[in-house]
């Protein structure tokens, strides 16, 4: 079996244009989160994997 990866198109004017797991709530969230926390801070992003969380950071 061979699986084929395309490659994956994030125009800078439009970065959730071809998101198809609606993540763009999420990373408003998160944005809100780093710009809010300005002595910094751990994050964890646990998912399964496979799930888009290298992609979506």
């Amino acid at each position: 079996m061979k699986i084929r990866h395309y490659e994956l198109e994030i125009p800078p004017d439009e970065p959730f244009r071809n998101c198809k797991l609606n993540r763009e709530q999420y990373a408003k969230v998160l944005t809100e989160i780093v710009e809010t926390y300005s002595d910094g801070f751990v994050l964890a992003i646990n998912n399964e994997w496979g799930t888009g969380k290298s992609t979506f950071v």
